[in-house]
């Protein structure tokens, strides 16, 4: 790709940038420039891709099979037999979680089931039989793949592909609303209004039992010799969303651990892994359709719907012996909250005995031992420890991170959190990034609702020039809007005030996020491609190993130059990574 492609990218918007740029690594120049067409222009047909690319369409065709497979392109075939392709996200998002979540399956299940997930990312989606095909000479090896594969599904890091995942969103819902309409007739007695929400009803139902379809257990699983298996036919992929619930839980647990504390985020943490696979989803498709739910209130009833359906069917629900296998074993719980006591203290025990429950016994000398039970290995954690940080999450904060919905039974109000989650990170960011100031005077500006100058150094207690200095800075970074209130009917500058407020409205910080990502990856890209001789030199054979005997004392020092600044460019994506996942 060339400078005037990624000035182009990088100029018509934030997400081209890095689409294009994550294409360009994983993918090449010819998959970019596609990428990069489809942003600008929406969806094309292969011939229009061609012309305004200028690559030839031979070419075009052959990029748009392998993009297809990687879940980076959707297709649409008209009335008119014309097949439009456009921009799917998924495959693009998961090429950017790409080690995050190899490193993640291997720690949690293991090497093999970690290579499972990979080969599936590189292919970007494969039938069962035929990726076990290739472990058949080997029966044994083909049962463990086997077993690892049905794993890996039941717990919903691998999903069913379906014919409709290949297609648009909006292009299946105006098909099918198209047919509703049709099916709908025109009455006289009916209002043209009416008929047209009968038919959008009608629609959604439709389009909700298509989403659905496909995934019984006759469906998708086969007995033989009465062991449970996945059929053979399947065509599976890697679940995005069940992954994107995994950093949504990791989000959680460090938000409890900056509010309460490090063991009790641990048990947090243990608890939405206990319900993490069956929890909602991030993103729902009738919300990702332009123009079909505008109304916020709808918006958050039809959230708090599915969230109350999952807490009826108890699959978001646990208890404190619902989560203690998966709480570390090296981890000491005994004594880690400690409860007020009003009784009274006992009297001492006599003879020096350290324990009321201490065991005499005989030795072989004939002389007396003191054997106490608390020698004795036993659990490092009980319930009831568990329970009192449960109870700790529940009323510890002004934020109540569990409900309790029966005694002992907790669930997690995930639509709440959210909300929670995207404020607390955002002004942990003006902390760091504007100071303890700004970070203060944002708090009275959310606290005041609408505010003027002086009145917000009235309450944080700094002086005029001060906070002008610092609302400047907020302005910037819009992070606080102005109001402009004229006193009369002049709107002369001199006879205007302004008021300050906070708006909840976390685009321009995704923006930015995306922004940066993008400029890191192509910073690694360049200064690779500014010493590919001595990296090419060093992937040799039979230099690998071999550098310090091999390399000059000053292609050595360009080297580790080389590696240092990728690991500092990898730790600043990986933690605009973790922010983008909170905030998009």
């Amino acid at each position: 790709m060339d400078d005037i492609q990624i000035e182009t990218a990088r100029t018509q918007s934030p997400k081209s940038y890095l689409y294009t740029s994550l294409a360009q690594v994983h993918l090449g120049e010819i998959a970019s420039c596609i990428i990069s067409r489809l942003i600008s222009n929406g969806r094309l047909t292969a011939k229009e891709i061609s012309t305004r690319t200028e690559i030839p369409i031979k070419n075009v065709k052959t990029a748009l099979v392998s993009l297809i497979q990687l879940n980076c392109i959707y297709f649409w075939e008209e009335k008119d037999k014309k097949v439009y392709y456009s921009l799917k996200e998924t495959g693009l998002l998961l090429f950017l979680y790409s080690g995050d979540i190899i490193n993640h399956i291997k720690k949690e299940y293991g090497e093999d089931e970690a290579e499972i997930v990979q080969n599936i990312l590189t292919y970007g989606h494969v039938k069962v039989n035929d990726y076990l095909s290739q472990f058949k000479d080997d029966k044994s090896k083909q049962i463990d793949e086997e077993n690892r594969f049905l794993r890996l599904f039941n717990e919903k890091w691998l999903v069913r592909l379906q014919d409709f995942d290949f297609h648009p969103l909006d292009d299946i819902w105006n098909k099918i609303y198209q047919e509703s309409l049709a099916e709908t007739p025109r009455a006289s007695f009916t209002s043209e209004t009416k008929r047209t929400q009968e038919a959008q009803d009608k629609a959604k139902i439709k389009l909700t039992n298509l989403l659905e379809s496909g995934q019984t257990s006759s469906d998708l699983y086969t007995e033989v010799n009465g062991v449970k298996k996945l059929k053979p036919d399947l065509v599976i992929t890697f679940n995005l969303s069940r992954f994107q619930k995994h950093l949504r839980t990791n989000a959680l647990a460090n938000l409890v651990k900056a509010r309460i504390g490090l063991l009790t985020a641990i048990i947090y943490e243990a608890a939405l892994k206990h319900i993490e696979s069956s929890s909602p989803d991030l993103t729902y498709p009738l919300l990702n359709i332009p123009g079909l739910i505008n109304d916020p209130t709808i918006v958050k009833e039809y959230l708090a719907k599915i969230e109350q359906k999952l807490t009826n069917e108890k699959k978001i629900t646990f208890s404190a012996r619902d989560i203690e296998r998966y709480l570390p074993k090296e981890i000491d719980f005994n004594n880690s909250i400690i409860t007020p006591t009003f009784a009274k203290p006992k009297r001492p025990i006599e003879n020096g005995d350290s324990s009321p429950n201490s065991k005499k016994i005989k030795l072989e000398d004939g002389s007396a031992s003191t054997k106490s039970p608390s020698t004795t290995k036993g659990p490092k954690y009980n319930s009831s420890i568990i329970e009192q940080h449960l109870k700790l999450l529940l009323n510890g904060t002004n934020t109540a991170f569990i409900y309790e919905i029966s005694p002992g039974n907790y669930v997690v109000p995930f639509n709440n959190l959210s909300k929670l989650l995207k404020q607390f990170n955002f002004e942990m960011l003006v902390k760091t990034t504007l100071g303890d100031q700004g970070f203060r005077i944002l708090r009275c500006i959310k606290a005041m609702k609408l505010c003027d100058e002086k009145a917000i150094s009235n309450a944080v207690l700094l002086k005029e020039k001060t906070v002008r200095s610092e609302l400047y800075h907020l302005v910037k970074a819009n992070v606080v809007e102005i109001q402009e209130v004229p006193r009369s009917a002049d709107r002369a500058a001199s006879k205007t005030f302004y008021l300050f407020r906070h708006k909840e409205n976390y685009e321009f910080l995704v923006n930015c996020l995306v922004y940066d990502m993008a400029m890191i990856l192509n910073g690694i890209e360049k200064f690779k491609s500014e010493h590919h001789i001595l990296l090419e030199k060093c992937n040799r054979i039979d230099v690998q190993g071999q550098e310090e005997q091999l390399l000059l004392e000053s292609e050595l020092k360009t080297l580790h130059g080389l590696q240092n600044r990728e690991i500092s460019n990898i730790v600043k994506l990986n933690r605009l990574v973790t922010l983008f996942s909170i905030f998009n």
